[in-house]
């Protein structure tokens, strides 16, 4: 949906006016329909708004909360962060805020970076009263996700680290070494091992293409990115490849359905039905295969399915959590256990991470034996088998 301004005429008055819309067709539509006198209308770049780094969203949404806690009005507090932090996200969620628009619709054509289960958050706050609460809910969702991520990157700089090492070693040995070894064995006429002769033609493909080989990687590397970016089909099977890939699969699986809980309670305990709940919180999940998944699911309940046996169905939730929902179910206490999978699912994703960052390191230190074990047979074999040969 892209983002629209329009300069219009009511009673008499000039007014600014945001709208969001496929097109310009459409939003012009839209405003005609309000009775609006359209005098201008643009399309507002995305690119204007600099994205709001996580950490800032989370101070900010305490900091909000502090303050609607103390006893200010949301104008009041705006004003009063807009003293504090740079971004322009702040005075433009106030702009929006003095046009007339409500705090939910001020943040979301602010393209302040929040999803929708973050904006349904703050529309229910504006009708339950409950602004600090829930903006301290949003600061510690962001706050979990950011950690997530976090523990994700860390537990992948090491083997990311190593393998390029390895990498750009191997290279090094390849373009830099082998010439030596390979006029020594040229020059002594001798039959080469089989180990031998595929390192040396590694080095004459390297010699010839190492620049085009390196162009080439970066250049996919980044058509991949562009791609996944722009294309909802390469992503999607992107997505599926990824959760065929043993130990990133169980990873991705636990973090996703964690992250669809924790939302999925936060929403029923705010009040939300719960099949708007349900979608909002399929919209936070970032894998396509995950969401077209628990779209199955949705689509299951619809049809009459109770929601354990739908869950069960499905095929990607542990047994224990099936029973959990049921028990939710029986109980209606769904949005009480919902939270304790998403506990339950955060503890098997530390626990998944610390066994794996436990297995990477024998792991990364085998790698690297087989690297120098190979190098070590291709240069050392036909020196042994020429010293074996010499009579003394």
């Amino acid at each position: 949906m892209k983002l629209y301004e329009l300069e219009i005429f009511k009673d008499e008055k000039k007014y600014k006016k945001l709208i969001r819309a496929e097109n310009l067709n459409t939003a012009q539509a839209k405003a005609l329909a309000k009775n609006w006198k359209i005098l201008n209308i643009k399309e507002i770049q995305k690119s204007y708004f600099k994205k709001i780094n996580d950490e800032h969203v989370i101070l900010f949404f305490k900091e909000l909360a502090l303050l609607c806690e103390a006893g200010l009005s949301i104008p009041e507090a705006f004003k009063e962060l807009i003293k504090i932090h740079s971004f322009k996200g702040i005075s433009q969620v106030l702009d929006n805020l003095l046009l007339g628009q409500n705090l939910s619709l001020a943040f979301e054509n602010a393209n302040f970076g929040l999803n929708y289960a973050e904006l349904a958050l703050i529309k229910t706050a504006e009708n339950t009263g409950k602004l600090s609460e829930n903006f301290l809910q949003i600061a510690k969702l962001r706050e979990k996700s950011m950690e997530n991520e976090k523990k994700f990157k860390k537990a992948m700089r090491y083997p990311l680290f190593v393998f390029i090492s390895v990498c750009v070693a191997f290279v090094f040995l390849m373009l830099f070494v082998m010439p030596n070894f390979k006029d020594l064995f040229e020059n002594l006429n001798i039959d080469l091992p089989f180990i031998t002769k595929i390192m040396f033609q590694i080095y004459d493909f390297l010699q010839n293409y190492a620049i085009v080989l390196f162009l080439l990687l970066v250049f996919i590397f980044v058509c991949m990115v562009l791609m996944y970016q722009k294309s909802y089909f390469f992503a999607f099977v992107c997505d599926f490849i990824l959760l065929k890939i043993p130990l990133l699969s169980n990873f991705i699986v636990y973090n996703q359905n964690y992250y669809f809980f924790m939302v999925f309670s936060l929403l029923l305990k705010n009040g939300i039905p719960l099949y708007k709940a349900f979608n909002l919180a399929i919209l936070g999940l970032q894998n396509r295969q995950m969401i077209l998944k628990y779209r199955e699911l949705l689509k299951l309940v619809d049809s009459g399915l109770e929601i354990g046996h739908a869950f069960k169905k499905i095929g990607v939730f542990d047994p224990l959590v099936v029973s959990m929902l049921n028990i939710a179910v029986k109980s209606s206490k769904l949005d009480f256990l919902s939270e304790e999978i998403s506990k339950y699912y955060e503890n098997k994703m530390e626990n998944f991470m610390d066994k794996f960052l436990i297995l990477l390191e024998p792991l990364m230190t085998l790698l690297v034996a087989t690297l120098v074990l190979l190098l070590a047979l291709g240069i050392f074999l036909p020196i042994w088998e020429l010293s074996s040969g010499v009579n003394f």
